[in-house]
C-alpha cells in the first residue's frame, strides 16, 4: 500500500503499559520502555525522556535523534511540537482545534500553512511566497493530483482492480505518462518502467526470499537474502558477467545486521568491523592478500562523527565544537604504504589544515586552509535581525555578506519570502537581480556593472520543470529538448547548429551526432557500453575544420587503459569517455596511468586536463613503446597547474608506438586526470 509521509511525520503514543511507542518518518517503530530514570528501546540508540510540569506530572516528551544531535518535543497527546537542531536552531509546529498541523515555522521565521480537505487530508499548502500548491485524493482517499502554483498538475494512477491503493503509474505536468509499474497477486512489485519502456527493470520471485532482476539491456541476475530482526539482507548476487569486477558477489552479517564481508566478482574479499553503536571501525579491502589496504575510523564519544581514518599513506582529522560543528580538518601523508598501522602511523611530509569557525547560531563564520603561505580565510556575515520592511526584506540568519580572503566583499542585499536571492553586490559595485517563477525556478539573471547597461540571462522550462531554453544578453539562445522519459535527448542554439542525442535502455549515449546550420553533418561519436553501462569503445568521426589540411591532427581512440591505482568508482576508463569525468588515485603522487592504443601510431601529441587538488608543482613524464610499461622517454613536463587545465605534450611523430604511459609526481595532495587525448 502507498504511505505518503510528509518529513515531520513523527509520532509519540504512550501505552496503557509502560512503555511509549514512537514511529519515525520512515514508518519505523520503536517501544521506549523505563530502566530507572531513563528510557531505551532495543532498536534504536536515540534516547526518549519524559518532560514534568510544575506538580511533577508528565507533560510530553523530549526525544533525542543520537545520529543527529536534534531534540524533538512531544505535547503528553504525543503530537511533534518542536525540532532543534544541535545547534540551537528551532523549527515550530502548530495545530488546531482539530489536532490537525497548520503551520511550520523554520529558524528563519519563514513558515508553511496547511490547509485539510473535511476528510482530515491536506487540501494545499502555502508557501512562505504565498505559492499554493494543492493536492487531490481518488475515491480510495489515495493522493491522485499534485497541483503546482502555475496550474501545472503532475497525476499519479492506481489502475490495478486487485489493489486500489497501490501506484501504477505517473502522468507528469507535460500530460505524458513518466512511470509504470506492475506488481504480483502478493503486490509485490514485477516490473518498473519509464515512458517508452525505457530503463525498465522485472522481478521475479522464488522461495527463501530469492529474487530475479532482468535489468533493461536484459541481464538477468538473482539476488538471495536471509531475513535477519525482521530485515532482508542480501547475501549473494548471482549474475552471467564476465566484466562484473568489483560489483558485489556474496555478503556476510554479524547478529546485529552489520555487513562483515563481502566477495566480488574478482574473488577480493573485503571485511568490516564495527563498535557497538554499530559503527565502522575498520575496512580491510583484498583481506588475506599480499596487497590487503585497511582504513581504520576512530569515532567521536558524544556525536556519531569520526575523529581519525586512517588509510593507506594517509590520516585525516577531524575536530568538533561542543555542538558537534566540524572545526578542523587535517590530512597528513603517512609511511603506511597499507594502513595496517591505524591511526599510528608515522607522519612523512606536512599536514594539510582546513579550519572553520560559527556563530553563536551553529553558522559558519569563517573557513581558512590548507595553502600555506597565502591568504585563505573567507568570512561569512549574518543578518542578526528580521528587516523592519513589509514585507521583509531578509530574516536575521540570512546570509549577508562573504568577504573572500583578498578581502573582496559580496553582499546578499534581499531576499524573496522563501529564502531565495534577489539582489547581490559584488566587490566591483556590480548589482545582480535574480526573478522566480512562482514555482521556485531561476527565470532571469541581470547583472549591472557599476555604470553600465544591465546584462540579463533568461531561463525557461518545461511544464515538469526541465531547462528547455537559456537566452543569453546579446540575444543568442540555446535550447534543450527531452524524452517523455525525462531524459536529455538534444540542443541547438540560435544559429541553427544542433546536437541530438541517441539513448540506449539504460539512458547511456550511444551516439552524439552534431550538425550545422545547414544541416550537414559535421561530428559524430559512437559509443559502446558494457552490460554494467561502463563505456568499451568510443569511435569519433568528423570532417576537419575550414581550413585544416590532410595532415592536420586525428584523433585516435585508445582501445585500453590501466592505472596505478583507483579511488571508488573513478576508474582509468573515465579518463578516455570523453566527457570529462576523471580517473582519480586513491593515494598520493606518484601516480601513472597507461593507454593501449589497440595498435603502432606514429603520436603528433598527447592533450591532458589535469584533476588536481590543490594547485601547485607537478612533473608528467610521457614514455611510449610497444609493449606495456613503457620506459622511453618521449616528452616531460613540469610547472605549476591547476584543476581543469589543459597541458599538451608535442611528440615527433617519426616513432610509432603503441603504449603511452604518463608517470606524475606533484607537491599536491593528488594528481589524476579528468580526460586524455591522443593525436596522430
Amino acid at each position: 500500500m502507498l504511505d505518503w509521509q510528509r518529513r515531520l511525520d513523527t509520532s509519540l503514543a504512550a501505552e496503557p503499559t509502560p512503555e511509549v511507542t514512537v514511529q519515525r518518518e520512515g514508518g519505523e517503530i520503536s517501544t521506549f520502555t523505563p530502566n530507572g530514570t531513563a528510557w531505551s528501546a532495543p532498536n534504536t540508540q536515540d534516547t526518549l525522556q519524559p518532560i514534568a510540569d510544575a506538580n511533577g506530572n508528565t507533560a510530553g516528551w523530549q526525544y533525542t535523534v543520537v545520529d543527529m544531535g536534534t531534540v524533538e518535543s512531544y505535547d503528553i497527546s504525543g503530537k511533534l511540537q518542536s525540532v532543534r537542531d544541535r545547534n540551537g536552531r528551532t523549527t515550530t509546529l502548530a495545530y488546531n482545534a482539530a489536532n490537525q498541523l497548520t503551520t511550520v515555522t523554520a529558524p528563519s521565521g519563514r513558515s508553511l500553512a496547511l490547509v485539510y480537505d473535511n476528510q482530515n487530508r491536506v487540501a494545499s499548502v502555502t508557501a512562505p511566497d504565498g505559492a499554493v500548491t494543492g493536492y487531490g485524493y481518488n475515491s480510495a482517499g489515495i493522493l491522485s493530483t499534485v497541483t503546482h502554483p502555475d496550474g501545472a498538475t503532475r497525476q499519479y494512477l492506481y489502475e490495478d482492480g486487485r489493489f486500489p491503493t497501490v501506484l501504477t503509474g505517473i502522468v507528469d505536468e507535460n500530460g505524458s505518462r513518466y512511470a509504470t509499474y506492475a506488481y504480483d497477486d502478493k503486490i509485490r512489485t514485477t516490473s518498473s518502467a519509464l515512458a517508452g519502456g525505457v530503463n525498465q527493470y522485472q522481478f521475479q520471485y522464488g522461495d527463501n526470499y530469492q529474487t530475479t532482476v532482468t535489468d533493461p539491456t536484459g541481464k538477468t541476475s538473482v539476488y538471495s537474502f536471509l531475513k535477519q530482526n525482521g530485515v532482508l539482507l542480501p547475501t549473494s548476487i548471482s549474475a552471467p558477467c564476465g566484466l562484473c569486477g568489483s560489483t558485489r558477489k556474496s555478503s556476510s552479517y554479524d547478529a546485529n545486521n552489520n555487513l562483515t564481508q563481502e566477495t566480488d566478482y574478482n574473488g577480493t574479499v573485503t571485511t568490516h568491523v564495527y563498535d557497538s553503536q554499530k559503527r565502522e571501525i575498520q575496512r580491510v579491502d583484498g583481506a588475506g592478500t599480499a596487497s590487503a589496504r585497511t582504513t581504520t575510523t576512530e569515532w567521536h564519544k558524544v556525536w556519531n562523527l569520526p575523529l581519525r581514518i586512517a588509510s593507506p599513506t594517509k590520516l585525516e582529522t577531524y575536530s568538533y565544537d561542543g555542538n558537534g560543528n566540524l572545526t578542523r580538518y587535517s590530512e597528513t601523508p603517512t609511511a603506511d604504504s597499507d594502513g595496517s598501522q591505524g591511526i599510528s602511523a608515522a607522519a612523512t611530509g606536512a599536514t594539510r589544515t582546513t579550519n572553520w569557525t560559527y556563530t553563536a547560531d551553529g553558522q559558519v563564520a569563517t573557513s581558512s586552509g590548507p595553502h600555506a603561505g597565502v591568504a585563505t580565510s573567507t568570512t561569512y556575515v549574518y543578518r542578526t535581525a528580521d528587516d523592519t520592511a513589509t514585507p521583509p526584506q531578509y530574516r536575521k540568519r540570512d546570509l549577508y555578506q562573504i568577504i573572500d580572503p583578498l578581502g573582496r566583499t559580496t553582499t546578499i542585499n534581499q531576499y524573496d519570502a522563501s529564502g531565495r536571492p534577489l539582489q547581490t553586490t559584488d566587490a566591483n559595485g556590480a548589482v545582480t537581480t535574480f526573478t522566480y517563477s512562482n514555482r521556485g525556478w531561476l527565470t532571469s539573471q541581470t547583472t549591472t556593472p557599476a555604470s553600465e547597461a544591465g546584462q540579463t540571462t533568461n531561463y525557461s522550462y518545461d511544464a515538469v520543470g526541465q531547462l528547455t531554453k537559456v537566452t543569453l544578453p546579446d540575444g543568442s539562445s540555446v535550447s534543450f529538448s527531452y524524452d517523455a522519459a525525462h531524459r536529455l535527448t538534444g540542443a541547438a542554439d540560435s544559429l541553427g547548429n544542433s546536437i541530438a542525442y541517441t539513448l540506449d535502455a539504460m539512458g547511456n549515449r550511444t551516439q552524439e551526432q552534431v550538425t550545422d546550420p545547414s544541416g550537414v553533418l559535421t561530428r559524430r561519436v559512437d559509443r559502446v557500453f558494457d552490460s554494467m553501462s561502463r563505456p568499451l569503445r568510443v569511435t569519433q568521426q568528423g570532417a576537419l575544420p575550414s581550413g585544416s589540411t590532410s595532415d592536420a591532427p586525428i584523433k585516435v581512440v585508445p582501445a585500453g587503459i590501466t592505472a596505478s591505482s583507483t579511488y571508488a568508482d573513478n576508474v582509468p576508463t573515465r579518463a578516455i569517455d570523453g566527457d570529462g569525468s576523471a580517473w582519480i588515485a586513491s593515494g598520493y603522487a606518484t601516480q601513472w596511468i597507461e593507454v593501449d592504443l589497440g595498435a603502432a601510431v606514429p603520436l603528433k601529441k598527447v592533450r591532458m586536463l589535469v584533476s588536481q587538488s590543490p594547485a601547485g608543482q607537478t612533473t608528467h613524464v610521457v614514455t611510449g613503446g610497444m609493449n606495456p610499461a613503457p620506459t622511453s622517454v618521449l616528452q616531460t613536463l613540469s610547472g605549476n597547474t591547476s584543476d581543469g587545465q589543459w597541458l599538451e605534450a608535442a611528440l615527433d611523430g617519426s616513432v610509432s608506438v603503441r603504449y603511452i604511459r604518463i608517470t606524475t609526481t606533484s607537491s599536491p595532495s593528488w594528481v589524476s586526470w579528468h580526460e586524455l587525448e591522443f593525436y596522430r
